[in-house]
């Protein structure tokens, strides 16, 4: 092999863990840790060892693994329910950044009952999840030994990845130029409460900003430069309307990164993310402060 690494066929026999040590030029306990991720390996080590184990078609063994490191290699995801159209963009970022750890995804629906919330985490404990994102509103009290990353809502015992509201609310004001931003929020907005950042001087002899904040139940008849619909980018662009969007893709990489971190343990984590929602003008092209 002379320490060259090229993409060969995956052989007939299985690949152990020193045929890939031998191909990148390092110890087995370096491909270990690289594959796991390990801080303490440089970057480019990491690669070297992941493009190894790529060229050989090497597996791990989750089963060693997970006996190894006392870990499972499951991250719980608990949602309120699978229909809203952003659950396949967060769960695209998400697991993204969980499988470069070979991490697998455990999702579960906890429906709006507290009830039915707590079931849900119970089950999740009970197959020993490495850690939990819980995206389902208040975070049950749990005692749970891993990190538990909230996303949308406060987490008064871990991490929380929050919408920065006030920073949407400046972008719309920027293109309300002055005029009204007359909000008209449904039973489940993407940015609750971002009617009470958007107060202050107004031209009110000019037509409002219509920004309309629901995932399913205000009918919308009609768009323009006049409306800014929260959440639904590609509807935004046929009706020719602003969009200040849920960012769900990042929002579920971040969480993943938090999680995985604080799992492998690599040094300080903020206990906050706040994450600036983008505003996408009629065309489709961002909007900057």
């Amino acid at each position: 092999m002379n320490g060259q690494i090229q993409q060969n066929e995956v052989p007939a026999v299985k690949v152990k863990m020193e045929d890939v040590a031998k191909l990148a030029n390092v110890n087995k306990a370096t491909v270990s840790r690289a594959l796991k991720g390990d801080s303490r390996i440089s970057a480019s080590t990491r690669e070297r060892v992941w493009k190894a184990a790529k060229a050989l078609g090497y597996q791990p063994d989750a089963v060693a693994r997970g006996l190894s490191s006392n870990r499972t290699g499951l991250l719980g995801v608990v949602f309120v329910d699978l229909s809203q159209p952003w659950v396949g963009s967060f769960l695209s970022g998400l697991d993204r950044v969980a499988s470069k750890q070979s991490y697998s995804l455990l999702v579960k629906c906890s429906g709006q009952g507290p009830s039915q919330k707590n079931v849900v985490a119970r089950d999740l404990l009970s197959r020993n999840v490495d850690g939990i994102i819980w995206i389902a509103g208040a975070v049950p009290d749990l005692s749970f030994d891993g990190p538990l990353v909230a996303v949308g809502s406060e987490n008064p015992r871990g991490f929380s990845v929050l919408i920065d509201v006030e920073r949407g609310a400046q972008k719309l004001q920027k293109i309300a130029k002055g005029r009204v931003c007359e909000v008209r929020s449904g039973s489940a907005p993407f940015f609750r409460d971002i009617a009470s950042f958007l107060k202050g001087p107004s031209l009110k002899t000019l037509p409002p900003l219509y920004v309309v904040d629901s995932s399913h139940d205000i009918p919308i008849s009609g768009g323009g430069e006049n409306v800014v619909l929260c959440g639904y980018p590609n509807v935004a662009r046929l009706l020719k309307s602003y969009c200040l969007d849920w960012p769900a893709f990042e929002l579920g990489a971040i969480a993943g990164r938090l999680s995985l971190n604080a799992i492998q343990e690599k040094g300080v984590r903020p206990e906050k993310v706040m994450v600036v929602p983008p505003l996408y003008s009629p065309e489709g092209d961002i909007v900057s402060l």
